[in-house]
């Protein structure tokens, strides 16, 4: 059988527990430091999951480079949309310009990560929900005697040397009778620290790449 991907949809570098760019002069340096136009996008509250509060926070956007910034104290997300790999380097300069021009005292995210998210095509004949299930669960007697399996997703976490990769997998838009399949990546890592430019860049390619082994790993897996 064969796959074909059909669009990388997404792709994000997200600090945990940390707000980038807190002050009117860290957004004025930041501008500067991107060469593009940068639009104050929206404001609103963002929830803190660890407290249950919800918290100030606001949104840039670098439209041209189809890249979007949500700052708050629970979490700052920087993300571009429908990216080429070539494309990462962009965003992972723009991140790096957000941490360089923030005005840092002396805490750190309690956490950092990378996520993909990507759409492939695969050429069963049968919708994704049964490709999915006959590569994930076939070989697990699972359901009652006499039942028959007919679909399925799944959600899949490895532990790397202490990078934590996490992959979730199902039909697109969740529609059992869609033949498209989508696919998240997260790549973890529970440090207490700022990643450099270099970091952020080599760690954004390796969830590109490792997402498409994923996919090439989970076609094979029927055969």
């Amino acid at each position: 059988m064969a796959t074909t991907i059909q669009d990388v949809v997404s792709v994000n570098f997200v600090l945990v527990e940390f707000q980038l760019l807190r002050t009117p002069q860290d957004i004025e340096e930041f501008k500067n430091a991107v060469g593009v136009d940068v639009e104050v996008a929206g404001m609103g509250l963002f929830a803190n999951i660890p407290t249950g509060r919800t918290e100030p926070g606001y949104a840039l956007s670098l439209r041209r480079d189809r890249i979007s910034l949500e700052l708050s104290p629970p979490r700052s997300t920087i993300g571009m949309e429908y990216p080429t790999r070539e494309g990462l380097a962009r965003l992972a300069n723009v991140a790096w310009q957000a941490i360089a021009n923030t005005s840092i005292e002396s805490d750190t995210p309690q956490a950092f990560g990378f996520n993909v998210e990507m759409v492939f095509n695969q050429d069963s004949g049968e919708p994704a929900s049964r490709y999915l299930s006959d590569r994930l669960f076939s070989s697990q007697q699972l359901g009652s005697e006499g039942w028959e399996l007919v679909g399925g997703s799944g959600k899949f976490i490895f532990n790397d040397g202490g990078i934590r990769w996490t992959f979730d997998v199902e039909p697109r838009f969740n529609d059992e009778n869609e033949s498209r399949v989508f696919l998240r990546v997260n790549l973890h890592k529970s440090e207490n620290r700022l990643p450099d430019k270099e970091e952020i860049q080599s760690s954004l390619e390796k969830a590109w790449d490792e997402i498409s082994g994923f996919v090439d790993r989970l076609d094979r897996s029927g055969q």
